[in-house]
């Protein structure tokens, strides 16, 4: 049970998850060197219904001339009279190099997720794909494509759940569009094809609407579906979430 002293915001939430930024990344567009970002989600409830919740993202940048690389840690908790809903930690590694002239990028990910409500004992991928960017009415559009390797393991393995090893599509799409000096939209969207199965596949889209409020400081609203055609026995398909946060940059 959460103490109402941890909390450090409150916030209007469906699921408690707190997001990073998720605008594309460009080569060569920061200088040289490390940058950080931190957000954070609370919120508590007592009465007719008792909630707590709390979401964490961080993220790590290096830039470099012609390449760069970061490394994004979250865990989000939520429970509501004293039953536990949500439960998810994930960490993920990108790199991202240019391919000397051509308009396109080379990426290697990594990346290792846990998620108890969703019998998830342990996710791990590794992949490989090429991005580019065009120019168009948004000021970032984005397409990638690859593929990675998935290793999923249930908590509990049964004849109806298994440890699953396939190789899926990597696609997506991201952009980002700026109204104001106040107000910027930013979109990524994820189709993830089984290669041997089509109609086993994942799929999120992710919408953040942001407003500056300092140089560091970011006020964001994230809203958050994600569809798995085929997920564990008792698991539901998709889901979504509706997050007002916090985004700290230094």
């Amino acid at each position: 049970m959460f103490k109402k002293s941890i909390l450090l915001f409150c916030m209007l939430t469906m699921y408690a998850q707190a997001f990073i930024n998720i605008e594309a990344q460009i080569i060569g567009e920061k200088e040289k060197g490390f940058e950080g970002e931190v957000s954070l989600e609370a919120q508590y409830n007592s009465g007719n219904t008792n909630t707590q919740s709390i979401g964490f993202s961080a993220k790590a940048q290096y830039d470099a001339e012609d390449w760069l690389s970061f490394v994004i840690a979250s865990y989000s908790y939520e429970e509501a009279n004293d039953e536990r809903n949500k439960d998810h930690g994930l960490l993920h590694w990108r790199y991202i190099n240019h391919i000397e002239d051509t308009a396109y990028d080379w990426e290697l990910f990594l990346q290792d997720e846990y998620n108890e409500l969703q019998n998830i004992k342990t996710r791990a991928l590794a992949g490989a794909g090429f991005r580019r960017g065009f120019d168009t009415y948004f000021d970032k559009f984005y397409v990638g494509l690859g593929l990675f390797y998935s290793y999923m393991e249930p908590q509990d393995i049964t004849d109806e759940d298994l440890i699953l090893k396939r190789v899926k599509v990597n696609s997506y799409i991201s952009l980002k569009k700026t109204f104001s000096e106040r107000f910027f939209v930013t979109y990524v969207g994820y189709l993830q094809p089984n290669v041997e199965d089509v109609s086993d596949y994942t799929m999120r889209h992710t919408m953040q609407f942001n407003t500056p409020l300092t140089k560091s400081l970011l006020l964001s609203l994230d809203l958050d579906y994600q569809y798995n055609a085929t997920p564990y026995s008792g698991v539901k398909k998709d889901d979504f979430s509706s997050i007002l946060n916090l985004k700290f940059k230094f």
